[in-house]
């Protein structure tokens, strides 16, 4: 395992080690934003009720938790299963229909919860003293990958409904080719001993609010999940052009990758956590409202913008918070039931409702706890982390 430091400008070396994880992880981001970006196409071509939607979303999301559950084992292996399920899913939904598209889209997010959740462990053992900055590169590639998804699959899907599907075929061999290539050059890295699992568990059950840090971890998932896979649907409802069914998700892509470039480094300070934290959800917050209450294509597509440039770091912040005190998948686990469960409730709200506007309310009320929760976790945990200072400073002097 390679625990050294490393310097600050990747090498030459370091970065052709990391380079097909790093590509397979944004081919991840690339195919998670797609079910959002697909439902304009599906509801049209399956007359498919909102209710229904929400069950495509919750099934993709279900198989991502499901996957996060899988990556056990040897990591290696884990990612081949995760790439072989993916691949076949892909190659599916082009040809599904009813209730064969329910199972294609669930075995496409399982094994994109599998493949995701593993390369993250992998990384996350490969790299221990740069931890938090390599989550962060990796939720940066993702959100590359995501951003080129809503243009390319409206667009092309639009323009042409076998273009579409040849998308789909190729992402499918995309993730075949990666999966040979994980079984034959790829090596594991040694899980930690059960002394080191033994403490993160007791740091883990003494940390300040663990409640709150798994309801942010839940709701921040969701949240994302419920914007980016219904922005699409909401933006064709609301009357306005194809420009504007296209850019809303594609601007909270966007958002959400400029705010982790911007974010790249501050997103691991400890300075700033709290501001990160609290500020960020409240604008999430403040976002979602907007698209409630003013549905005009330059407010959607702010209001998209700032939804994806808001929670830009907060995941990944979370996810060094977590793994400072557990190393395993649990975070994935709670994260992937967050992101199955908000999708879901929003279509359900919308059908009984018979508007989406208040299925959106759905994830603009998670906000709105995450913005509470967060200002709670935060003050609770600001006492150690002056202990933490003040005790670096004496050791220093």
């Amino acid at each position: 395992m390679n625990s050294s430091p490393e310097p600050k400008l990747l090498s030459w070396l370091s970065i052709r080690k990391r380079l097909p994880l790093y590509l397979a992880f944004a081919a991840t981001g690339f195919s998670c934003a797609l079910p959002g970006a697909l439902m304009p196409w599906l509801l049209a071509r399956w007359s498919l009720q909102d209710s229904e939607v929400g069950l495509l979303l919750g099934l993709f999301f279900v198989g991502g938790t499901s996957g996060a559950l899988l990556s056990r084992g040897s990591l290696r292996w884990s990612i081949f299963r995760g790439t072989l399920c993916t691949s076949i899913g892909a190659a599916l939904l082009p040809f599904a229909s009813g209730r064969t598209a329910n199972g294609a889209i669930l075995l496409f997010g399982l094994g994109l919860g599998i493949t995701m959740t593993s390369i993250s462990l992998l990384q996350s053992r490969r790299w221990t003293e740069t931890r938090p900055a390599e989550m962060t590169r990796l939720n940066l590639l993702w959100a590359i990958g995501a951003c080129t998804a809503p243009w390319i699959i409206l667009h092309e899907g639009i323009r042409n409904t076998a273009n579409a599907k040849n998308v789909l075929l190729l992402l499918a061999s995309a993730f075949a080719a990666f999966g040979v290539w994980v079984a034959a050059f790829e090596r594991d890295e040694p899980r930690p001993t059960p002394s080191q699992a033994a403490a993160g568990s007791l740091k883990l059950a003494g940390f300040a609010a663990p409640l709150s840090l798994l309801v942010l971890v839940l709701c921040a998932t969701g949240v994302e999940a419920s914007s980016a896979g219904w922005l699409a649907t909401y933006s064709q409802r609301s009357g306005d052009s194809l420009r504007i069914t296209i850019g809303a998700p594609t601007c909270f892509w966007i958002g959400l990758l400029t705010s982790r470039l911007v974010h790249s480094s501050a997103a691991i300070g400890r300075a700033t956590k709290r501001f990160l934290l609290t500020w960020n959800l409240l604008a999430m917050a403040t976002a979602l409202a907007a698209l409630i209450l003013f549905r005009n294509g330059p407010v959607l597509l702010s209001a998209a913008f700032a939804i994806g440039f808001a929670a830009g770091p907060i995941y990944p912040l979370l996810l060094a918070l977590v793994f400072e005190h557990d190393s395993g998948n649990t975070v994935y686990v709670i994260g992937g039931i967050g992101s199955a469960l908000l999708p879901l409730l929003t279509g359900t709200v919308s059908s009984r409702t018979g508007s989406l506007r208040m299925g959106i309310a759905v994830p603009c009320a998670a906000a709105m706890i995450m913005a509470i929760t967060g200002w709670s976790v935060m003050r609770m945990r600001e006492p150690a982390l002056r202990e933490n200072v003040s005790g670096d400073s004496s050791s220093t002097a």
